[in-house]
Order: C-alpha cells, then sequence, then structure tokens
C-alpha cells in the first residue's frame, strides 16, 4: 500500500499568532507616551502668513499628494502580495486563524488612530505641533470639491486646504492598519509548517532544510517590505508636518516649527523602528531553534551536507550582506527621519 501523499499547504501554530500582539503593544505604548509626556495642546501664537501663501501652499499639497499616493501603491501592493501567499501556501484552517487575528490586531489599531478614547489621552497628530499653525496656513488653499455647491462643501468648514491634509490621512489611518498588518503577518507566518518535523530519517531532514530555506526566504522578504512601507510611511508624515512650513512669515517661528518637525519625526521613526523588531526578533529567534536542532540532527546522521545547507542565523552572517540589509531594513525609519532632524534639512522643500 502506497504511502498516503503529504500535504504542501501550510499551517501555522495558532501560539505564533500571538507574535502578533507584540506590535500592538509597541503601538500602545507610543501613543500613550505621546499622550502622556507630549504638549497636545500647544499655543504656537499667532501665525502670519506669507503673501504668495497660496502658490506656497499649493507647493505643499502637491508634495504631500505625491507621496500619499505613492504610499498607498506600495501599502495596497504588500496587501495583494500578503494575500497571494496567504491563498497559494497555507490550508484553510491557518487562513482563518490569520484572518481572525488580523481581525482583532487591525481594530485595535484603528483604536488609537480613529476611535480615539478618552481614556488615552484622544489627540490628532497635527496637535503637536499646533493647530493653529495648520488651519492658518493650510486655510489659504482653495478645493475644488469644496466650492460652492460641491458634494464635500458642508464637511470643508473655512479651513481650505486643511479639509485635504485630514481627509486623506484619515484615509492613511485604514490603509496604514490593514497593510502593516499585512507585512506582520506574512513574516509570522513563516513559521508555518506543513507537517512535524522529522529529524530521525535522512528524507526526513531534506525535507526539513527545505522548510527552513522557505522560512528564511520569507522572512527576508517581509522583513524589507515592512521597512519600504514604514520607511515610505516616514516620508508621508515628513511631507503632512512640513505642509505649512513655508507659508510661516515670521523667520524665527518658522525655524521653531521646523525643529518640532524634525522632534516628532525622529519620535516616529524610532517607534516604527521598534515595531519592526518586536515581530522579527521573535520569529527569527524560533527559526533559529529549528536550525540549530536541525544541524544537530544533520550531523548526528552523519548528513554534514544538509547541516551546511542552510545558512542559519549564526554569528557567521553578522558581517555578511544579508545581515546589513535586514540592520538597513530595521532602521530605515530612522534614517528617514534623521535626514531631518541631525542634517537640518527638509527633504520635501
Amino acid at each position: 500500500m502506497q504511502d498516503k501523499p503529504r500535504t504542501t499547504k501550510l499551517t501555522i501554530a495558532p501560539k505564533h499568532l500571538l507574535i502578533l500582539l507584540l506590535p500592538v503593544v509597541v503601538l500602545t505604548v507610543s501613543e500613550i507616551m505621546l499622550a502622556s509626556f507630549a504638549d497636545t495642546d500647544m499655543d504656537p501664537g499667532p501665525v502670519a502668513i506669507v503673501e504668495a501663501g497660496r502658490m506656497v501652499e499649493l507647493a505643499g499639497r502637491y508634495r504631500f499628494m505625491a507621496v500619499w499616493f505613492f504610499y498607498s501603491a506600495v501599502a495596497f501592493t504588500f496587501i495583494a502580495v500578503f494575500v497571494a501567499d496567504l491563498k497559494a501556501r497555507h490550508t484553510w484552517q491557518s487562513c482563518c486563524m490569520t484572518i481572525v487575528a488580523l481581525i482583532v490586531v487591525i481594530f485595535i489599531s484603528l483604536i488609537f488612530s480613529v476611535f480615539e478614547p478618552a481614556w488615552m489621552g484622544s489627540f490628532e497628530a497635527y496637535e503637536l505641533l499646533g493647530a493653529e499653525i495648520f488651519t492658518a496656513a493650510l486655510g489659504v488653499g482653495h478645493l475644488p470639491i469644496c466650492a460652492p455647491g460641491a458634494p464635500m462643501e458642508p464637511r470643508c468648514g473655512p479651513h481650505g486646504a486643511f479639509f485635504a491634509m485630514t481627509f486623506l490621512l484619515d484615509k492613511t489611518n485604514f490603509i496604514a492598519s490593514f497593510s502593516t498588518a499585512a507585512v506582520i503577518a506574512g513574516m509570522v507566518l513563516a513559521l508555518a509548517r506543513a507537517h512535524p518535523p522529522e529529524l530521525s530519517t535522512p528524507d526526513g531532514l531534506m525535507r526539513e532544510a527545505q522548510a527552513l530555506e522557505t522560512a528564511q526566504r520569507t522572512v527576508r522578504r517581509y522583513l524589507y517590505c515592512s521597512g519600504i512601507l514604514l520607511t515610505v510611511g516616514m516620508m508621508m508624515g515628513l511631507a503632512w508636518m512640513n505642509w505649512p512650513a513655508d507659508l510661516i512669515a515670521d523667520k524665527a517661528q518658522r525655524e521653531e516649527f521646523r525643529a518640532l518637525v524634525d522632534s516628532v519625526s525622529l519620535f516616529r521613526g524610532v517607534s516604527y523602528s521598534v515595531l519592526i523588531l518586536s515581530f522579527y526578533m521573535p520569529v527569527s529567534l524560533i527559526l533559529m531553534v529549528r536550525i540549530e536542532r536541525f544541524q544537530t540532527a544533520a550531523e548526528g546522521k552523519s548528513i554534514p551536507e544538509a547541516a551546511r545547507s542552510i545558512d542559519g542565523f549564526d554569528i557567521g552572517r553578522i558581517g555578511s550582506m544579508d545581515a546589513f540589509k535586514a540592520v538597513l531594513s530595521i532602521i530605515a525609519p530612522i534614517i528617514a527621519s534623521a535626514v531631518g532632524s541631525f542634517a537640518g534639512v527638509n527633504p520635501f522643500g
């Protein structure tokens, strides 16, 4: 009688999906720190606008729209990659468990960006930089969708382009929640297996070797996706935060505003890098244990070539390009924010 063919579909262990909660913890700590220790009711004083305010505002608006469009395209691309990966490689059981976990994570993340309960110190992101600066500076802008008789006129209010910023940022909250959750889940799913490891036979060892190689490729792919997504998100943050800067007529106030933008962006960049570490490190450590167990079994079965075929998470990789690219992906959001913070350069104008 022939053996029943082995399934090639992967199934994630429910305990590994708990890793999805670690980025939620990082997000919670970050938002509570801002609500507790940041000044969300700052009064910048009177704001004088430059004479060519409308043209300057348009320049900032186009920069923001360009980066917002690019970020949205990147986010939806990574969501599509994750969905295709989940559908092609995982069992229905694994898909269902992952979707349920994602719904929980996305809902929790939207609590901070959309629902904003009073207990966490509700505030809008632009309030960290002075709401009066944004309403005064962007209020000189004109939006066709806010013209008299236009469908959006009742929602626009008297602040011109300020409505465009808040409208697009509200949409960004949903896009960011779904896309970030997708790349996090994609990396966690690198721990899924098609069947329990069999390290007592040569065939079982070779199957485990192939599974570990696939897992490492998956980890690297989603690590790079995470770095790209959060770095582009950091660029978008710099674009909207710097939007009103050139409209401020007073030079001293403008420089103070830019310094504040640099500091807030640095905090966000560090938060994003810690967010990446929160799910990359647990997955890497679990894979490291699996690889070491596999290598020990392969050496014990006198199959050293199988053990050498897996480039594990060992000290020898510290100096390799793979390690360099991994570190670069993790700190990419900090690098993006530091362009302005340490070099004194505004990348968007």
